[in-house]
């Protein structure tokens, strides 16, 4: 794969066919499986940045997911502000909580971190569960599914598919952009010896509050999506474990630390996660399950650098002078 902040061929190829799959639309039956695609992929490279460029394995992303979830479908029906808009005050809230999060615990390493960010999205979760009379509680919050551009309700699958490509190719970008700027060795500095970093003048504290409120604001942007096009927003999944661990397992399957990783990851997995789910999930109970995780378990054992980490053995070396 290409060293950091270059753009291979491959990747070009990948992000191109994307951009053609949206145009021609192909397979129309399987747009379900390619908005949540492009959905959970950039949500994995949202993820990425602070789990592998900073090394803040977080467990508890869900909680920036339904924060921004949360934040721009309350806004939209208590006082009719237009998602477009929602979608940043939902970035912001999570970004703001993601900052805490990290001020509070960045010092932890570890098991200790982890545990850590999966209590907080376990707070935000029972807070949500709670707090009935503002998220609805345990009924949840349903939008009005009535086609509006205006209140981002799009009138076709073919419009979400677009939609989230864009948000994939924005997050990816922004990917891009951070492995190549200063900020970005100073992330992976951190990541690597976080001690040698403080020695050189990095201060790893604020490093890694910056990447977590980075990559918590994006996965807010991708909670507001989720809830656009579900139009339906259930704490029990919103801001759940599972769906904490699903963004962490992306960029691990797919090559943790680097941009095309998550995408590979999400390309992967989603698609076999949907198709087992429709096709077997009424077959056998779990037998899905058990195929889905014997896959991963595959990949896990022969690819533990992921796919990307494969795909870069595959490169012709160049010969030594």
């Amino acid at each position: 794969m290409p060293q950091r902040g270059r753009l291979s061929w491959f990747e070009i190829i990948l992000l191109t066919g994307c951009v053609a799959w949206v145009a021609f639309g192909l397979l129309p039956t399987l747009q379900d499986v390619v908005v949540l695609s492009f959905l959970f992929a950039g949500l994995a490279l949202a993820w990425n940045i602070a789990g592998g460029c900073a090394g803040l394995i977080s467990f508890g992303h869900a909680a920036f997911f339904g924060i921004g979830a949360y934040t721009s479908t309350i806004l939209f029906q208590s006082y009719h502000i237009t998602p477009w808009l929602g979608i940043f005050a939902g970035a912001a809230a999570a970004a703001m909580a993601g900052a805490v999060l990290s001020l509070i615990c960045a010092r932890l390493k570890g098991p200790f971190f982890i545990l850590s960010s999966l209590a907080f999205a376990e707070v935000v979760r029972i807070i949500a569960l709670n707090w009935s009379s503002v998220t609805g509680g345990a009924e949840g919050l349903s939008i009005p599914p009535m086609p509006d551009l205006a209140n981002m309700v799009l009138g076709s699958k073919t419009a979400y598919e677009a939609l989230t490509l864009v948000y994939l190719l924005v997050v990816y970008a922004i990917t891009r952009w951070l492995e190549a700027s200063r900020f970005g060795f100073y992330l992976f500095a951190i990541r690597d010896n976080d001690e040698a970093a403080a020695a050189a003048g990095i201060n790893p504290l604020v490093g890694r509050s910056l990447a977590m409120a980075l990559s918590a604001a994006l996965t807010g942007v991708g909670g507001t999506l989720f809830a656009q096009y579900f139009l339906y927003l259930d704490p029990t999944y919103v801001i759940s474990p599972e769906l904490s661990f699903q963004f962490a397992l992306l960029p691990a399957v797919g090559g943790l630390g680097t941009a095309i990783g998550p995408i590979l990851g999400s390309f992967l997995i989603t698609p076999l996660s949907e198709l087992l789910r429709a096709n077997l999930g009424n077959a056998v109970a779990g037998l899905h399950l058990v195929i889905y995780s014997v896959g991963l378990i595959v990949v896990m054992l022969y690819f533990p650098t992921g796919i990307a980490g494969a795909l870069e053995k595959l490169k012709p070396r160049k010969p030594q002078p």
